[in-house]
């Protein structure tokens, strides 16, 4: 009985209870760093969205300047009092890229609803409004993934994007 115990001690190892409740703690810390690196992407992709339709606002400025109005969406100049429209920044490439912006900036995912907009003749008139007024004035907006909620109305753009900024 004594050669028994004695082999019984010799032996080392992990016992399947001991493995099941490490795989259980390795699973769980894999979750909560998935689910904070996504957060992260988010918040990141919101940064760089902020920051192109800054660079595109600061182009429609200059182009202002020189033009005495902002651009339409087919690369002429927007006449006040006349049909107000809108499109997606891309169709402002004919009238900012090369002299006001080397490339129109695209948005990081670029797909559906993952777009930048311009609006000219629009204006806000609320904190989440905006009027089709044939003003001279311009608007712009995206889709912010870190923002829920519609909090935009009124302007060419659906409701779920987010207004940034425009000329009033």
């Amino acid at each position: 009985m004594n050669s028994l115990i004695s082999k019984r001690q010799t032996h080392s190892g992990f016992t399947i209870v001991e493995l099941l409740i490490v795989i259980v703690v390795v699973a769980i810390l894999a979750a909560i760093s998935i689910v904070a690196y996504s957060g992260v992407q988010s918040r990141a992709r919101d940064a760089e969205r902020s920051t192109e339709m800054k660079t595109i606002e600061e182009a429609l400025a200059l182009y202002f300047m020189d033009n005495g109005g902002y651009p339409n969406c087919s690369g002429g100049t927007y006449v006040p009092t006349t049909a107000v429209g809108g499109c997606t920044t891309a169709g402002l490439a004919a009238a900012l890229v090369p002299k006001y912006l080397n490339a129109t900036p695209a948005e990081p995912i670029n797909s559906g609803r993952d777009v930048y907009q311009y609006a000219f003749g629009y204006r806000k008139t609320g904190a989440t409004t905006y009027t089709g007024d044939a003003s001279s004035n311009y608007i712009t907006g995206m889709h912010l993934e870190t923002v829920s909620g519609n909090i935009n109305s009124g302007w060419v753009a659906p409701a779920y994007y987010n207004y940034l900024g425009g000329s009033n």
